[in-house]
């Protein structure tokens, strides 16, 4: 039994633990991975208050290292199902835990394109995170899917490493401003807009991808940075409020389920930054602190 259950360590659950740790409240976080979550994908952030530039590993260690640090456990365990009778049971592979509240903080996993081959590739030419697995294509030819913050960031990660990067973007970049300056000035950085990926070809490994004008790009990778899916399968059992996949919460992060609460890339708001997540962490936090 424990006061508060958080499922997920990324940069919102660990806040939303910090902030009830020092209100007292006894909490756990599980998580079914390592700590850190969207950021252990991202070589170098510099829009964090505090730090000019920082490796999303490094500000993960930081917080997770803050975390463990004030005595918060981190469970590695992964959560089947949550279901509510007077108290909240949270069932996860291993064991189990009641509570009086649960903070979901899962986030998302990649969005895929939907492309004959594409799962088939997964280790053999398609990728979705390239600080995991971009050192495979050194000095190759690679693609980036998207055109946001995400496939921009991904793009100047892989020109440091590879021959050549293409960027293929359905419409316009979408991306800020500042990491289209970035790009602009990487030679390497090829960006192909109003095309889409229509068809992979390949044999054991990526050798082509064929994209809706016509045009067929001679690649070893492609990396899809297309955004995400909400992760909260194990919420089956409720009737939760979403839109668009995400769930749906106040301006204190609780759903429309009393005492569940949701924070970061999970909840549905306007803006996915880091800094947002920690945000939604801390108010999920006090506002539990205030329902007590």
């Amino acid at each position: 039994m424990t006061r508060c259950v958080i499922i997920g360590a990324g940069p919102g659950g660990m806040n939303a633990a910090l902030y009830l740790k020092r209100a007292g409240i006894d909490t756990i976080i599980i998580e079914k991975e390592v700590p850190g979550g969207e950021m252990l994908k991202t070589n170098a952030i510099e829009n964090y208050l505090g730090f000019e530039n920082i490796s999303g590993g490094d500000l993960a260690l930081k917080m997770s290292n803050q975390i463990k640090d004030l005595g918060i456990k981190i469970i590695r365990d992964k959560v089947i199902k949550v279901t509510f009778s007077d108290k909240f049971k949270v069932e996860c592979l291993n064991s189990n835990y009641d509570c009086d509240y649960v903070i979901v903080a899962t986030g998302r996993v990649p969005r895929k394109l939907g492309i004959k081959g594409e799962a088939e590739l997964i280790g053999k030419g398609v990728s979705y995170c390239a600080v995991c697995d971009g050192a495979f294509y050194r000095g190759k030819d690679v693609c980036v899917i998207g055109g946001g913050d995400s496939a921009l960031t991904e793009a100047l990660y892989l020109s440091d490493l590879c021959s050549k990067v293409y960027v293929i973007v359905r419409r316009e970049l979408s991306a800020s401003e500042d990491l289209k300056i970035k790009v602009k000035k990487r030679d390497n950085i090829i960006i192909l807009k109003n095309v889409s990926v229509s068809e992979l070809e390949y044999e054991n490994s990526l050798s082509k991808v064929i994209l809706s004008d016509g045009q067929s790009l001679a690649v070893d990778g492609m990396f899809v940075a297309i955004g995400g899916t909400p992760n909260f399968d194990f919420l089956d059992g409720f009737d939760i409020k979403t839109i668009n996949g995400y769930i749906v919460t106040n301006d204190k992060m609780e759903s429309n389920i009393k005492g569940l609460y949701a924070v970061g890339d999970v909840r549905y708001k306007d803006y996915y930054q880091i800094i947002t997540a920690v945000c939604d962490g801390a108010v999920a936090a006090l506002s539990i602190k205030e329902d007590l």
